[in-house]
């Protein structure tokens, strides 16, 4: 943090300090007031990429860590194959290998987490799978283990109601890649106890996590905000022809360390699939075109861009270009962007950043924050800088989104997104928050 500036430091120390003291809502206990459960033991239900990060994490805090999978003998597999690229990064090497290895027992049978202290399932991301699951472990684990989902955005409430004592159920959200980002999003549902909560921070701590506490929402804080910040860049692509390697070239010259169309190829563009079709949100003509042709990203080794099969290297993608071209061509655009292609063509070698591109994607993004926050689900907006600083890679001179918006002017962004919001009063993106609303009211009234 050498180079960011002292203001912006301390308001992230600061931030950082407000994580830890979460307060349930209706006095449903805080941090001063519930004691955590002892845990010993965890067990992670799930063999993808996640599960095993998570894994690794909890096995190098010394957890006695239980893996439950579909076949051992591939999951030791790719382990080993996940260990030799961290070995390659530097950020594993024998000795710490040889620690998991002695804290990590692999099974098939869910049985054997009878004794476990806490569950934290890590299995695809659907509704009646995760209901199935809980159903089951309610069965067989001891009524003092704490029951963690890493669902990114499926409703706790929900999830819990198959339990015969729901108040066990606390959300843990990881980030990927988990052994390495430092941000836990702990949600809360109506049932969730004060115990859970309690647990969930210290095993977070354990591991030398930040939790930052949230409500149960569709989607909850994180990425309810990255939601919209990906639905306004892929808005510049079909609406108003922007290419995906200018996108991203944006957006890096900004500051953030990946562009948005990167971001999503390497997380799963059919991940976005079932996360809008779980929380109903209909997706753009552009999306359904890419999941007709299966273009998920570097899994399928085309997405946004094209990737070498062997070395998966990134490459510009002269068909989705073409795509981009298809949809853009006769797009029905009301909202007017300052900034013209020949300008972005002739400049894209230089740092640009078009802060009238980078405003159509930030400053939605920053209404949502402030639409969490007038719902209640997160308590601070600090927390919400804090939270995209460690989970997102934003950049971090900025002090966040909330910031962002704030040393952008607040009055400034009011305006921009009211005035979007007359020439498109349907999208949800432009639906402004009280927070900004009322801006415009005194600033009204101050001019009467």
């Amino acid at each position: 943090m050498d180079k960011v500036p002292e203001e912006v430091r301390n308001y992230l120390m600061e931030a950082h300090q407000l994580a830890g003291q979460w307060s349930l809502p209706n006095n449903r206990g805080d941090h001063t007031n519930s004691e955590p459960n002892e845990i010993n033991s965890v067990a992670i239900i799930g063999s993808g990429t996640m599960g095993k990060a998570m894994a690794i994490c909890f096995c190098l805090a010394g957890f006695e860590t239980v893996m439950v999978v579909r076949s051992e003998q591939k999951c030791w597999k790719e382990l080993e194959d996940m260990f030799s690229i961290e070995k390659a990064f530097k950020r594993l090497n024998d000795a710490r290998i040889e620690k998991i290895k002695s804290k990590l027992h692999i099974t098939t049978d869910l049985q054997k987490l009878k004794d476990i202290d806490l569950i934290v399932e890590s299995v695809f991301e659907d509704m009646k799978l995760k209901k199935e699951l809980f159903t089951t472990l309610d069965g067989i684990c001891k009524s003092s283990c704490i029951f963690g989902t890493n669902t990114s955005s499926l409703d706790l409430d929900e999830i819990s109601s198959v339990l015969g004592d729901p108040s066990r159920l606390v959300g843990l959200h990881f980030f990927n890649p988990a052994n390495v980002i430092r941000l836990v999003e702990v949600i809360y549902g109506s049932k969730t106890s004060p115990t859970a909560i309690a647990t969930a921070f210290q095993a977070c701590e354990s591991i030398k996590k930040l939790s930052v506490l949230v409500g149960n929402c569709p989607s909850f804080v994180f990425n309810r905000l990255l939601y919209v910040y990906f639905d306004q860049s892929q808005k510049l692509m079909y609406q108003y022809g922007y290419l995906p390697h200018q996108i991203d070239k944006i957006i890096t010259n900004f500051g953030f360390l990946m562009g948005p169309m990167t971001v999503a190829d390497m997380n799963g563009f059919d991940v976005m699939e079932k996360l809008k079709k779980e929380n109903g949100i209909e997706p753009n003509a552009l999306e359904k075109e890419m999941w007709r042709q299966k273009r998920f990203g570097r899994k399928t080794n085309r997405g946004f861009y094209k990737y070498d099969k062997k070395t998966q290297r990134k490459e510009i993608d002269p068909e989705m270009e073409k795509l981009v071209r298809q949809y853009s061509q006769n797009a029905k655009k009301n909202i007017q962007i300052l900034n013209d292609q020949v300008l972005l063509f002739q400049s894209f070698h230089r740092n640009f950043c078009f802060q009238d591109l980078i405003n159509f994607m930030l400053y939605p993004t920053v209404n949502e924050g402030f639409r969490c926050l007038e719902e209640g689900v997160i308590s601070h907006e600090s927390l919400i800088d804090i939270m995209f600083i460690l989970g997102f890679g934003w950049p971090i001179n900025t002090g966040g989104p909330m910031r962002f918006g704030r040393t952008e002017g607040m009055e400034k962004v009011a305006n921009t997104l009211l005035h979007w919001n007359t020439l498109e009063p349907n999208d949800r993106a432009y639906m402004v928050a009280e927070e900004l609303k009322n801006i415009d009211k005194k600033n009204m009234s101050s001019k009467l």
